[in-house]
Protein backbone atom coordinates (compact mmCIF):
# COMPACT_ATOMS: atom_id res chain seq x y z
CA UNK A 1 0.00 0.00 0.00
CA UNK A 2 1.04 3.74 -0.68
CA UNK A 3 2.12 5.36 2.56
CA UNK A 4 1.02 8.90 3.09
CA UNK A 5 4.06 10.16 4.99
CA UNK A 6 5.90 13.68 4.96
CA UNK A 7 7.27 15.12 1.65
CA UNK A 8 10.86 15.67 1.49
CA UNK A 9 12.67 16.85 -1.21
CA UNK A 10 13.47 14.82 -4.06
CA UNK A 11 16.55 17.04 -5.08
CA UNK A 12 18.27 19.20 -2.07
CA UNK A 13 19.99 21.26 -3.93
CA UNK A 14 17.29 21.84 -6.19
CA UNK A 15 14.63 22.78 -3.12
CA UNK A 16 17.32 25.09 -1.55
CA UNK A 17 18.38 26.76 -4.87
CA UNK A 18 14.58 27.09 -6.13
CA UNK A 19 13.32 28.34 -3.01
CA UNK A 20 15.95 31.14 -3.02
CA UNK A 21 14.32 32.23 -5.88
CA UNK A 22 10.93 32.34 -5.14
CA UNK A 23 11.58 34.01 -1.89
CA UNK A 24 13.96 36.76 -3.57
CA UNK A 25 13.14 36.62 -7.30
CA UNK A 26 16.63 39.58 -7.88
CA UNK A 27 19.01 37.07 -6.77
CA UNK A 28 20.43 36.79 -10.33
CA UNK A 29 20.54 33.04 -11.34
CA UNK A 30 18.68 32.02 -14.62
CA UNK A 31 16.57 28.79 -15.21
CA UNK A 32 18.09 27.22 -18.30
CA UNK A 33 17.00 23.83 -19.19
CA UNK A 34 20.26 21.54 -20.46
CA UNK A 35 18.37 20.39 -23.81
CA UNK A 36 16.29 22.49 -26.38
CA UNK A 37 13.83 22.95 -27.42
CA UNK A 38 12.42 22.26 -23.74
CA UNK A 39 9.70 20.25 -23.25
CA UNK A 40 6.89 21.85 -20.59
CA UNK A 41 7.97 21.98 -17.24
CA UNK A 42 5.61 21.62 -14.14
CA UNK A 43 6.04 22.23 -10.64
CA UNK A 44 4.52 20.72 -7.57
CA UNK A 45 4.99 23.07 -3.83
CA UNK A 46 4.04 22.01 -0.61
CA UNK A 47 3.62 24.80 2.08
CA UNK A 48 2.67 24.79 5.61
CA UNK A 49 1.32 28.16 7.05
CA UNK A 50 1.08 30.22 10.06
CA UNK A 51 -2.76 29.58 11.08
CA UNK A 52 -1.94 33.76 12.08
CA UNK A 53 -0.96 34.44 8.24
CA UNK A 54 -3.63 31.83 6.73
CA UNK A 55 -6.04 34.57 5.28
CA UNK A 56 -3.46 37.24 4.37
CA UNK A 57 -1.41 34.35 2.44
CA UNK A 58 -4.88 32.99 0.41
CA UNK A 59 -5.34 37.12 -0.75
CA UNK A 60 -1.64 37.03 -2.28
CA UNK A 61 -1.84 33.33 -3.63
CA UNK A 62 -4.74 33.82 -5.23
CA UNK A 63 -3.74 36.99 -6.85
CA UNK A 64 -0.90 35.73 -8.13
CA UNK A 65 -2.45 32.60 -9.26
CA UNK A 66 -5.30 34.68 -11.18
CA UNK A 67 -2.97 37.17 -12.94
CA UNK A 68 -0.61 34.32 -13.67
CA UNK A 69 -3.75 32.38 -15.30
CA UNK A 70 -4.94 36.01 -17.20
CA UNK A 71 -1.69 37.55 -18.15
CA UNK A 72 0.89 35.18 -18.87
CA UNK A 73 -0.22 33.14 -22.06
CA UNK A 74 2.85 30.53 -21.51
CA UNK A 75 1.16 29.69 -18.00
CA UNK A 76 -0.67 26.06 -18.83
CA UNK A 77 -1.84 25.78 -15.07
CA UNK A 78 -1.88 27.19 -11.89
CA UNK A 79 -4.01 24.89 -9.10
CA UNK A 80 -4.40 25.76 -5.63
CA UNK A 81 -5.30 22.97 -3.29
CA UNK A 82 -6.00 23.13 0.44
CA UNK A 83 -4.68 19.50 2.31
CA UNK A 84 -7.46 17.00 3.29
CA UNK A 85 -6.88 16.99 7.17
CA UNK A 86 -5.14 20.13 7.77
CA UNK A 87 -6.26 23.46 6.23
CA UNK A 88 -3.12 25.08 6.79
CA UNK A 89 -1.03 23.36 4.28
CA UNK A 90 -1.06 23.81 0.70
CA UNK A 91 -0.41 22.34 -2.11
CA UNK A 92 0.05 24.16 -5.80
CA UNK A 93 0.60 22.08 -9.12
CA UNK A 94 1.78 25.14 -12.12
CA UNK A 95 2.65 24.32 -15.24
CA UNK A 96 4.47 26.40 -18.34
CA UNK A 97 5.05 25.75 -21.89
CA UNK A 98 9.30 25.21 -21.04
CA UNK A 99 11.67 26.57 -18.70
CA UNK A 100 11.64 29.96 -19.92
CA UNK A 101 7.85 30.65 -19.78
CA UNK A 102 8.49 30.18 -15.64
CA UNK A 103 11.84 32.16 -16.12
CA UNK A 104 9.23 34.61 -17.49
CA UNK A 105 6.76 34.13 -14.52
CA UNK A 106 8.99 35.16 -11.59
CA UNK A 107 10.10 37.96 -13.57
CA UNK A 108 6.61 39.58 -13.51
CA UNK A 109 5.44 42.25 -11.63
CA UNK A 110 2.60 39.71 -9.77
CA UNK A 111 5.07 37.63 -8.64
CA UNK A 112 7.50 40.13 -7.42
CA UNK A 113 4.06 41.24 -4.90
CA UNK A 114 3.37 37.87 -4.13
CA UNK A 115 7.38 37.51 -3.28
CA UNK A 116 7.44 40.62 -1.15
CA UNK A 117 4.69 39.66 0.79
CA UNK A 118 6.44 36.40 1.91
CA UNK A 119 9.71 38.27 3.00
CA UNK A 120 7.56 41.19 4.21
CA UNK A 121 4.88 38.39 6.36
CA UNK A 122 6.68 35.20 6.71
CA UNK A 123 3.74 33.50 6.52
CA UNK A 124 5.52 29.87 6.44
CA UNK A 125 6.05 27.60 9.43
CA UNK A 126 8.89 25.95 7.58
CA UNK A 127 10.41 26.27 3.75
CA UNK A 128 8.47 25.12 1.01
CA UNK A 129 9.29 22.47 -0.55
CA UNK A 130 9.16 22.16 -4.53
CA UNK A 131 9.75 19.73 -7.13
CA UNK A 132 10.32 20.39 -11.20
CA UNK A 133 9.61 17.89 -13.70
CA UNK A 134 9.04 17.75 -17.65
CA UNK A 135 5.62 16.30 -18.44
CA UNK A 136 5.56 12.80 -20.20
CA UNK A 137 3.03 11.36 -22.62
CA UNK A 138 1.03 14.55 -23.19
CA UNK A 139 -0.33 15.06 -26.22
CA UNK A 140 0.50 18.60 -28.04
CA UNK A 141 -2.84 20.04 -26.87
CA UNK A 142 -2.09 19.99 -23.69
CA UNK A 143 1.95 20.74 -23.96
CA UNK A 144 0.73 24.23 -25.91
CA UNK A 145 -2.82 25.10 -24.28
CA UNK A 146 -4.00 26.57 -21.18
CA UNK A 147 -6.17 23.72 -18.78
CA UNK A 148 -9.77 23.78 -17.73
CA UNK A 149 -10.51 25.57 -14.44
CA UNK A 150 -12.53 22.65 -12.47
CA UNK A 151 -13.88 24.22 -8.78
CA UNK A 152 -15.27 21.18 -6.50
CA UNK A 153 -12.74 18.99 -8.08
CA UNK A 154 -10.26 16.73 -5.30
CA UNK A 155 -6.59 16.65 -6.27
CA UNK A 156 -3.51 14.19 -5.19
CA UNK A 157 0.22 15.74 -5.72
CA UNK A 158 2.34 12.41 -5.57
CA UNK A 159 6.33 11.35 -5.05
CA UNK A 160 7.99 8.12 -6.44
CA UNK A 161 10.98 6.44 -6.13
CA UNK A 162 11.26 3.21 -8.22
CA UNK A 163 14.91 1.03 -7.86
CA UNK A 164 16.69 1.38 -10.95
CA UNK A 165 16.58 -2.09 -11.82
CA UNK A 166 12.54 -1.87 -12.46
CA UNK A 167 12.85 1.33 -14.14
CA UNK A 168 11.19 0.15 -17.29
CA UNK A 169 8.73 -2.27 -15.17
CA UNK A 170 7.51 1.19 -13.50
CA UNK A 171 7.15 3.01 -16.69
CA UNK A 172 5.18 0.91 -18.49
CA UNK A 173 2.56 0.22 -15.60
CA UNK A 174 2.41 4.13 -15.45
CA UNK A 175 2.06 4.48 -18.65
CA UNK A 176 -0.94 1.94 -18.56
CA UNK A 177 -2.90 3.78 -15.57
CA UNK A 178 -2.77 6.98 -17.18
CA UNK A 179 -3.99 6.00 -20.39
CA UNK A 180 -6.68 4.05 -18.73
CA UNK A 181 -7.62 7.32 -16.17
CA UNK A 182 -7.23 9.57 -19.48
CA UNK A 183 -9.71 7.28 -21.72
CA UNK A 184 -11.60 5.26 -19.74
CA UNK A 185 -12.46 7.36 -16.69
CA UNK A 186 -15.30 10.30 -16.96
CA UNK A 187 -14.89 11.36 -13.63
CA UNK A 188 -10.59 11.71 -14.08
CA UNK A 189 -9.68 15.20 -14.92
CA UNK A 190 -6.15 15.08 -15.17
CA UNK A 191 -3.24 12.71 -14.80
CA UNK A 192 -0.22 14.36 -15.07
CA UNK A 193 3.16 12.89 -14.15
CA UNK A 194 7.21 13.05 -15.50
CA UNK A 195 10.42 12.86 -13.99
CA UNK A 196 12.51 14.87 -11.81
CA UNK A 197 14.61 17.10 -14.28
CA UNK A 198 18.06 19.14 -14.53
CA UNK A 199 18.33 22.76 -14.38
CA UNK A 200 21.86 24.35 -15.36
CA UNK A 201 23.28 26.19 -12.41
CA UNK A 202 21.07 24.26 -10.07
CA UNK A 203 20.92 21.22 -9.75
CA UNK A 204 21.01 17.56 -11.73
CA UNK A 205 17.19 16.06 -11.82
CA UNK A 206 17.29 12.66 -9.61
CA UNK A 207 17.05 9.90 -11.78
CA UNK A 208 14.09 7.59 -10.74
CA UNK A 209 12.48 10.23 -9.27
CA UNK A 210 9.09 10.87 -10.70
CA UNK A 211 6.49 13.28 -9.54
CA UNK A 212 2.67 12.92 -9.95
CA UNK A 213 -0.73 15.58 -9.96
CA UNK A 214 -4.35 14.28 -10.62
CA UNK A 215 -7.28 15.72 -10.64
CA UNK A 216 -11.21 14.18 -10.06
CA UNK A 217 -14.88 15.47 -9.82
CA UNK A 218 -17.75 14.02 -8.19
CA UNK A 219 -19.47 14.23 -5.07
CA UNK A 220 -17.53 14.64 -1.93
CA UNK A 221 -15.82 17.59 -3.45
CA UNK A 222 -14.27 15.28 -6.49
CA UNK A 223 -13.88 12.29 -3.95
CA UNK A 224 -15.95 9.91 -5.66
CA UNK A 225 -14.21 10.47 -8.99
CA UNK A 226 -10.93 8.91 -7.14
CA UNK A 227 -12.35 6.27 -5.38
CA UNK A 228 -14.15 5.33 -8.89
CA UNK A 229 -10.26 5.53 -9.75
CA UNK A 230 -8.94 3.19 -7.14
CA UNK A 231 -11.29 0.08 -8.64
CA UNK A 232 -10.52 0.40 -12.08
CA UNK A 233 -8.26 -2.46 -13.79
CA UNK A 234 -5.60 -0.06 -14.76
CA UNK A 235 -5.33 0.95 -10.60
CA UNK A 236 -5.52 -2.47 -9.67
CA UNK A 237 -2.13 -3.36 -12.19
CA UNK A 238 -0.73 -0.90 -9.96
CA UNK A 239 -1.04 -1.90 -6.84
CA UNK A 240 -0.07 -5.52 -8.06
CA UNK A 241 3.55 -3.57 -9.07
CA UNK A 242 3.52 -1.85 -5.46
CA UNK A 243 3.50 -5.20 -3.91
CA UNK A 244 6.80 -6.51 -5.36
CA UNK A 245 8.67 -3.93 -3.08
CA UNK A 246 9.74 -1.68 -6.12
CA UNK A 247 10.98 1.41 -4.19
CA UNK A 248 13.64 2.71 -3.10
CA UNK A 249 11.72 4.75 -0.30
CA UNK A 250 8.41 5.39 0.39
CA UNK A 251 6.38 6.91 -1.75
CA UNK A 252 4.30 10.36 -0.69
CA UNK A 253 1.12 11.05 -1.70
CA UNK A 254 -1.17 14.45 -0.81
CA UNK A 255 -4.45 14.87 -0.93
CA UNK A 256 -6.17 18.28 -1.18
CA UNK A 257 -9.47 20.00 -1.84
CA UNK A 258 -8.87 22.32 -4.86
CA UNK A 259 -9.60 26.22 -4.12
CA UNK A 260 -11.15 28.21 -6.90
CA UNK A 261 -13.74 31.01 -6.24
Amino acid sequence: NIIITTMMAASIAVVLLLTLQLLHPTSGFSLTMTSSPSPPLALNLKCKVKPTHRTKFLTAIQANQQSTRLNEPNNLQFVIGQDTEDENTFYFHEEFVNCEAFQEHIETEHFKVYSAFVNDEEPFEEPPVICLYNLREENDDVATKKRGVHKESFGLNVNLYPKASVRDDFLKVISGNKQGTDTIEELALQYTYGESTTIDGISEGSANTFHFHEQYKGKDHGKEGFDVHASMPHFAAWEEFVQTDPFEKDPEVFFFKIIED
